[in-house]
């Protein structure tokens, strides 16, 4: 597994963020920035939409319905 990255944030920026935290629908700063992070490498085609085991289950799910061989 890769090792943690931290990254500085503006004081002011994470002040705005964390007074905002419910609005925004995160618990912290740290799970809004990931979640923000991974949807947009999502979008661009980066990331995934699926983890390892999410892809495995829609494939076991079309090979049961008989969709794949």
């Amino acid at each position: 597994m890769a090792e943690e990255k931290s990254v500085r944030i503006p004081p002011d920026l994470a002040s705005a963020v964390e007074e905002h935290l419910d609005a925004l629908g995160a618990d912290s700063l740290q799970e809004l920035v990931v979640t923000v992070l991974t949807d947009h490498l999502r979008r661009l085609g980066h990331l995934s939409a699926y983890t390892e085991e999410e892809e495995a289950e829609v494939e076991r799910r079309l090979r049961d319905l008989g969709y794949v061989d």
